[in-house]
Parts: structure tokens; C-alpha cells; sequence
């Protein structure tokens, strides 16, 4: 067996014994009430949590490690949650997230889809008994360009070493 071919073993068996790295997965989100006191009223944040693990399989929670959300001049975060807030999955796909602020006026939730990310909604009550809902859209974040470039830094120079060991 030549070296390479024994490297490459050597590198698949490694990889395979180590356990799986976390993958911190971020979104942001938007939207607008489209019904109640506040009707046509922007709230908008980002996300985060740490998909590692994620079997896949059926139903899933998993807590987030960040939030953030702006709405009517307010921001509010983890701190502000009347419970953990969690990403919700289905089969592997993320549903949208479960985070509710009971705290001050209007009292507010993002609710996760049953079955997709399209059915998720943001709802309010207000002190006064009035409530309102809206649609809620999230966005995946793209990567860094730091992160690209450490990836294409890395590529090349697993490349690099491959053509060194076929001259």
C-alpha cells in the first residue's frame, strides 16, 4: 500500500472516531402585523443555536443560544423570555421559533410552523385587550467572507498537498 492511500485511510478513520463538530446555524427574521391595534407594524431580529444535535427525525426543540427583536422602539433578548425560547424542526427542516416576552405592553410571541417555516407567526395582546397577529419570514445568514476565505485557504492547501504527492 502506497503512502498516500494510507494517509487517506488514516485521515478517513480519524475523521470518522471524532465526534461531531457543532454547527452554530443563525437567521434573521421580519415581519409585519397584519391585523389589530398595531396594524402595519415592522418587527424585525436575528437568531441563533447550535444544530449539533439534530437527529432529523420526527419532531424537534432546540434552545437557542441567541435572539434578538425589535419591535414598536423595544429590543428585547433571551433575558426578556418568559421561557427558554427554542428552534423548532420537523423531519430535520427548521420551523421558525417559539419565544414569547410577557413583560410590558404588548405582550408578544414569535410561534414556529407545524409542518414549514411558512406557517410561523408573530401575535400580540395589549393591556387594553387588544390582540393582532402577523407573518413572520426568516432568512438563513450567509457565511462571512472571513469564513470563506479561510475554507478556500484550506481547500488550496489540501490541493497543494495532493500535487505534491502525484509529482
Amino acid at each position: 500500500m502506497n503512502s498516500f492511500v494510507r494517509n487517506a485511510l488514516l485521515a478517513a478513520a480519524v475523521a470518522v472516531a471524532l465526534p461531531a463538530q457543532a454547527v452554530v446555524q443563525s437567521y434573521t427574521f421580519d415581519g409585519v402585523t397584519d391585523s389589530g391595534a398595531f396594524l402595519n407594524q415592522i418587527f424585525s431580529g436575528n437568531l441563533s443555536f447550535d444544530d449539533s444535535d439534530l437527529t432529523g427525525v420526527g419532531e424537534e426543540w432546540i434552545a437557542l443560544g441567541s435572539i434578538a427583536l425589535d419591535f414598536l422602539g423595544q429590543h428585547h433578548t433571551l433575558g426578556n423570555a418568559a421561557a427558554a425560547p427554542e428552534a423548532a424542526f420537523f423531519d430535520g427542516t427548521f420551523l421558525g421559533v417559539s419565544f414569547t416576552v410577557n413583560a410590558g405592553d404588548p405582550q408578544f410571541s414569535l410561534v414556529a410552523g407545524y409542518r414549514s417555516v411558512g406557517e410561523a407567526f408573530f401575535a400580540y395582546d395589549t393591556a387594553a385587550g387588544k390582540s393582532g397577529a402577523g407573518s413572520v419570514a426568516y432568512t438563513a445568514a450567509v457565511p462571512e467572507p472571513e469564513s470563506w476565505m479561510l475554507m478556500l485557504a484550506g481547500l488550496a492547501g489540501v490541493a497543494g498537498i495532493a500535487r505534491r504527492r502525484f509529482s
